[in-house]
């Protein structure tokens, strides 16, 4: 007779609990802060949508096609932000003779409305400039970039977008008299 050697190899019922109850805790951490991490994530898209749509009006033509398809003749394209409304900024076309900042003889190319495409972000503010709003103005050829109402003695506006509710979350798109835009 010999003697059957019972022992098998796995994982115990209480090693198996261990692991789930581990599981189970990074779920609960994660889901927790989920909110936060997307309004996080917002505010890096808003950030990039506004770098983005910065350089891509820096980077187009002298001509400006409106909604019928005629083309217009313009004098640059531009960014206007007014701190009045917080939730938007409005990409013009500076209508030729232009003034290298918005008014409401240009044309709109688009205005858009953080509360649709990122609800829970603001343009909190508008660093180095007179005032409460600002045209970043970009003229063909080269192009020459003008900034309004910026303050003596700066070269660079910073538009802050944050947060609704934390206002302490924040990212700073910067742009300069020479055309530089970047996020800081």
């Amino acid at each position: 007779m010999s003697i059957v050697n019972c022992r098998q190899r796995g994982f115990t019922i209480i090693e198996i609990m261990v692991v789930l109850a581990l599981m189970t805790s990074f779920l609960l951490v994660l889901i927790s802060n989920f909110p936060q991490i997307r309004l996080n994530l917002s505010l890096s898209r808003t950030v990039h949508g506004f770098l983005q749509n910065t350089r891509k009006i820096q980077n187009t033509s002298m001509k400006y096609k409106d909604a019928n398809g005629v083309e217009r003749p313009i004098s640059g394209y531009g960014v206007y932000v007014d701190m009045s409304d917080n939730k938007k900024y409005i990409i013009y076309a500076d209508k030729y003779p232009g003034n290298f900042q918005y008014d409401l003889g240009d044309y709109l190319v688009s205005v858009i409305d953080l509360s649709v495409i990122e609800p829970g972000i603001i343009i909190k503010e508008v660093q180095n400039v007179v005032g409460n709003n600002v045209s970043i103005n970009f003229t063909p050829p080269g192009p020459t970039t003008t900034i309004t109402q910026l303050q003596p003695n700066q070269s660079n506006v910073n538009i802050i977008f944050a947060i609704e509710d934390d206002l302490a979350q924040e990212r700073t798109v910067s742009v300069n008299t020479s055309g530089l835009v970047e996020i800081k």
